[in-house]
């Protein structure tokens, strides 16, 4: 089971590479954790790794990442890593929350958040973003992602909470940037122990904070225009059938807020840098948004006649999942791949190099949206940017409508010539973020 470049050990334990003394294999993944993960998946479907204090199991085979997510997943619960990185903020969200508190909060928030509710807000989404990219001037120069990020936290407040956040987006995007920071694997203040208060760790308690009182601003607001169908709503008249306390609420909508705002943000940048790339693939596009969306008619049906912008979609979060893994610790002895592992064993499951492996995809570099036409005959868990089983993300249509239809009314709207300073390099942190400035010229159409 030896490969070259890896540890000898014995055939019962999966081949670990080559890292560094004392710090194993942790300074290879935070210089580069993209370029790390799809080297050690070249090592097999489960491969072990070592950081200080800690072993983690890298899993990129399909069927065993459809067992621990979804045959098995009563074996596993979220890791301890995910805890650690939504301390203090997401404490009562369903992101972090397991057992009775989980299923209820699912339970609550499903009917919100189905394939057919989330058509009810199709509406808004559109007229939200015609109104922000009428603001760009013709030939002027914008940062993609930030304009991205400001757009999605628009979006999302106003078809999920009913709000107008315009001019305040800031307090969401710094308490996101905050989050991202604490957990970058390069900030210093990693090896220090979690009683010494470093900068980083103050500026994420100030922006908790602020956020925690926005939101409560936004409940308040809720209630004073009146409850209706809206996410926000639905959690609100939850807590007063006595269903969800008051922290939950807040919690959740703190956990809607980040990462309904920032994963989205970061796919439409690279998708709109994609289509900058590749012409033919924009004017199908253009050409079907101006179909779908030329009239004067509901939006709400538009999602499922936007075909090809759909499978542009389905083709950018596969070569540029925003997350950086799905994580698991099994709660009770499990066998992988062969291997006997025991409980309290940590998984790392990376969406990137499963979704560019050759055995699952032709040419997997390759930005092909045609290859969404026809099913192929590849496992279903080669694909997995939302995560799969009971635990996927509970956004995942409302992120997906939102993906599309964004895309294509700004495509209806202006033709964006998009530049980047540099090859395109990722922050080690929770979302793959672009930390190469990606930049774009606005020209109306």
């Amino acid at each position: 089971m030896t490969a070259h470049g890896t540890s000898a050990g014995d055939e019962s334990s999966p081949p670990t590479p080559s890292g560094v003394p004392l710090l194993g294999n942790g300074p290879a993944f935070s210089r580069d954790p993209v370029g790390a993960m799809e080297e050690w998946a070249s090592l097999g479907d489960l491969v072990r790794l070592e950081v200080p204090g800690q072993t983690t199991y890298l899993v990129t085979g399909a069927e065993l990442i459809e067992q621990i997510l979804v045959t098995d997943h009563e074996s596993y619960t979220i890791s301890p890593a995910q805890h650690e990185t939504f301390e203090g903020i997401e404490d009562h969200a369903v992101t972090v929350t397991t057992g009775e508190r989980w299923t209820r909060l699912r339970r609550v928030m499903r009917p919100a958040l189905t394939h057919g509710a989330v058509q009810r807000y199709a509406d808004r989404i559109v007229e939200t973003t015609e109104d922000y990219v009428e603001e760009w001037d013709d030939g002027e120069h914008i940062d993609l992602y930030r304009e991205m990020r400001l757009l999605t936290v628009n979006v999302l407040a106003d078809a999920l909470l009913d709000a107008d956040v315009r001019g305040r987006e800031a307090v969401v995007m710094d308490a996101a940037d905050a989050l991202v920071d604490r957990a970058n694997l390069r900030r210093l203040g990693q090896l220090l122990p979690d009683w010494v208060p470093t900068p980083t760790d103050r500026r994420f308690e100030r922006t908790v904070r602020e956020l925690d009182a926005f939101v409560d601003d936004l409940i308040a607001e809720r209630r004073n225009t009146g409850l209706g169908e809206d996410f926000c709503s639905v959690l609100l008249d939850a807590h007063d059938a006595g269903t969800l306390s008051i922290d939950e609420v807040r919690h959740n909508l703190v956990a809607m807020l980040l990462a309904g705002h920032d994963s989205p943000s970061i796919a439409l940048t690279h998708a709109l840098r994609l289509l900058d790339d590749h012409s033919d693939v924009r004017d199908a596009l253009l050409a079907e948004s101006g179909d779908v969306l030329g009239g004067d008619g509901s939006a709400s049906g538009a999602y499922a006649d936007l075909e090809r912008t759909q499978n542009v979609v389905s083709e950018t979060l596969r070569l540029y999942p925003p997350t950086l893994a799905v994580t698991r610790q099994a709660t009770e002895p499990v066998t992988i791949a062969g291997y006997d592992l025991p409980a309290g064993a940590q998984f790392l499951l990376p969406q990137w190099p499963v979704h560019r492996d050759e055995r699952y995809w032709d040419e997997p570099t390759v930005f092909d949206p045609s290859r969404w036409q026809e099913p192929e005959s590849r496992p279903g868990y080669a694909y997995f940017p939302f995560s799969a089983g009971p635990r996927n993300c509970v956004g995942m249509h409302f992120a997906r409508t939102e993906l599309t239809l964004i895309l294509a009314t700004v495509l209806d709207r202006v033709e964006l010539d998009v530049s980047m300073d540099g090859p395109l390099a990722f922050a080690p942190s929770l979302q793959l973020r672009p930390e190469t400035d990606i930049e774009a010229t606005v020209h109306r159409r």
